[in-house]
């Protein structure tokens, strides 16, 4: 009797300590596997943002001494205007790679800068003469491609993408900008080639690298998860190689003073005062 009391207890203990092994199996199986679809279910979050900008430029660059230089050879005077404002308009796609940091790609359109005006004139730059309702025009066209990288010091969207308070940011960026000045007809361009100025009919292109950094903060509206932000930017975009071609194959570019050393570069550098609707997701 004593053997199959003491027989039942060592199959009981047996039995208790293979369960109590398989059971802590289960658990370690049941976790990792809860570790593995947390991990493959981790949110990416990334940001649409669509902006307008409004920024002061150079008051002492190239492009106001081409201003005074066609102004003194059309009469009446004063047709062409200095250009002393950017307006600009972009869009961003981002994503977060780390809780506080992220990259971003865009685009970014800059309105019309410089004027055209319609009247009778006298020439004595090209075309030399006088022209009855005849149109002077310099205009300037930019467009450009960016991307950067911004620091969040404070409140960066949660792994939801949800930003529950101010969100702070810093940032700096480089883009590829490409610029079309448009001038009147046969207006002087300066010959490379021959150096000699000659009448010119098509516009003067070129493309530069530009660089920004800037600061700002985004706040929510709860609205739809979007948020508004305002960033002050400084941006420095000069474009040193506007020209163009004529039927020979020959470079021409503008002049501020009719002579080889006078290539107009066109600066559009300066500050911005920036405003931004903002709207992160998460998938």
């Amino acid at each position: 009797m004593f053997r199959k009391a003491v027989c039942l207890v060592v199959l009981m203990f047996l039995f208790v300590l293979v369960s109590s092994s398989m059971a802590q199996t289960e658990d370690d199986i049941i976790a990792k596997y809860l570790k593995k679809t947390e991990k493959k279910h981790k949110n990416k979050i990334g940001y649409m943002s669509f902006y307008g900008s409004y920024g002061k430029l150079p008051g002492d660059g190239d492009y106001l001494k081409f201003v005074g230089y066609a102004n003194n050879g059309i009469d009446p005077g004063g047709p062409i205007e200095g250009i002393w404002r950017s307006k600009q308009f972009g869009g961003e796609f981002g994503i977060m790679v780390t809780p506080y940091a992220s990259v971003n790609f865009g685009f970014e359109y800059w309105l019309k800068m410089g004027n055209s005006s319609t009247g009778d004139y006298t020439f004595t730059i090209n075309p030399a003469g006088t022209y009855n309702d005849y149109t002077v025009r310099s205009e300037i066209k930019v467009y450009g491609f960016t991307g950067g990288i911004n620091y969040f010091p404070l409140n960066p969207p949660d792994r939801e993408g949800l930003v529950h308070s101010v969100s702070a940011h810093i940032g700096a960026g480089i883009g590829y900008y490409l610029a079309r000045w448009e001038l009147w007809d046969s207006a002087d361009a300066f010959n490379l080639s021959t150096s000699s100025t000659e009448p010119n009919v098509d516009a003067f292109d070129g493309s530069t690298l530009g660089f920004s950094i800037w600061a700002g903060a985004d706040y929510p509206t709860g609205f739809y998860g979007l948020l508004v932000g305002a960033d002050v930017k400084y941006q420095y975009v000069n474009f040193e190689n506007l020209h163009t071609y004529n039927g020979l194959g020959e470079e021409l570019y503008v002049s501020y003073d009719g002579a080889e050393t006078g290539r107009v570069d066109i600066d559009v550098s300066g500050f911005r005062a920036q405003l931004a609707i903002k709207r992160y997701f998460a998938w």
